[in-house]
């Protein structure tokens, strides 16, 4: 078992914990399932489909499936809560985040928790400029349905 993302996650869930709340339970929650079935979503397709990129050991393991049902929804929930509404000030905070999930990326990389096998960094900054928009549609659009 990984230690380095169970402790990334009890991190985030403090941070959720203690933050001053922005969002809504409602937004939290809905939020929170529909990152996590993404996240999966895309793991299925690329680590075990694919085969690009393994998470963990090789095959499918219930350690690797908890991490990706909770750290990525953990990260997206507090990038939403300070997400500022404005365009650029959203376009400088995106910016700032970036740099952090790459950084993450490639620790995850150092402990041997992700392994390239046809993956490289740059998919991962085209795909995290993509989740950032999305979550932040997500939330625009969670909003103006209410």
């Amino acid at each position: 078992m990984y230690w380095a993302p169970y402790l990334a996650l009890v991190i985030n869930l403090l941070i959720i914990w203690f933050m001053p709340k922005r969002l809504t339970k409602k937004e939290i929650y809905v939020t929170w399932f529909v990152i996590a079935l993404v996240n999966l979503s895309t793991d299925v397709l690329f680590d075990l489909y694919l085969k690009l990129y393994e998470l963990g050991e090789p095959g499918v393991q219930l350690s690797v499936h908890i991490i990706e049902l909770t750290l990525g929804a953990s990260f997206g929930i507090i990038f939403l809560n300070f997400m500022p509404k404005q365009l650029r000030p959203f376009l400088i905070y995106s910016a700032f985040w970036m740099v952090i999930i790459i950084l993450f990326e490639l620790m995850m990389v150092s402990v041997k928790f992700l392994n390239y096998t046809g993956w490289h960094l740059g998919y991962s900054v085209v795909f995290y400029i993509g989740a950032l928009l999305f979550v932040r549609w997500h939330l625009f659009f969670l909003r103006k349905g209410s």
